[in-house]
């Protein structure tokens, strides 16, 4: 009887039938395209992270000219755009916005050319505020990034 027995298990555990193997690779189709998914995800941050961030490094870099430059040869208006190309051979759109306002209070424009007036308590004189723009390739691309600083007569 005890070989009987033996026989009776190993016919029992002979291995997996064929609908057993279809359910472990669809488990396992889904566990891959997971996989997959996950890592065409994080490419598609991973360009858009350095897209940006070369977009940030041309804005600096023109800002920095600013800082460099005299406050009379700030811009007071919008300039004319820029397509400026980054290190990593892209083409960006850049343009920068100048305009007069005020610290405290509230700006009067004078004739053009002019800083005008500063109103409030207490008074204020008016300030340059530039604002560099930077969109992927045109005016109408998605924007990336954008640096606005103050610049103040007695500063330089």
């Amino acid at each position: 009887m005890p070989v009987r027995r033996l026989k009776t298990c190993l016919r029992v555990e002979e291995g997996m039938t064929l609908i057993e193997l279809l359910i472990a690779m669809a488990v396992m189709s889904i566990g891959i395209a997971a996989l997959v998914a996950g890592f065409s995800s994080g490419i598609v941050s991973i360009n858009r992270a350095r897209t940006t961030s070369t977009a940030g490094t041309l804005a600096d870099q023109q800002m920095e000219l600013y800082r460099q430059a005299s406050f009379t040869s700030l811009p007071t208006a919008l300039q004319g755009p820029t397509t400026p190309t980054g290190p990593d051979g892209q083409t960006y759109w850049m343009q920068v916005d100048g305009a007069w306002t005020c610290a405290l209070g509230t700006h009067s424009p004078g004739p053009p050319g002019t800083p005008g007036s500063c109103s409030g308590t207490p008074a204020s004189r008016p300030v340059k505020v530039l604002t560099i723009t930077v969109r992927a390739g045109s005016a109408s691309a998605k924007l990336l990034f954008t640096e606005t600083a103050t610049f103040d007569s007695s500063t330089g």
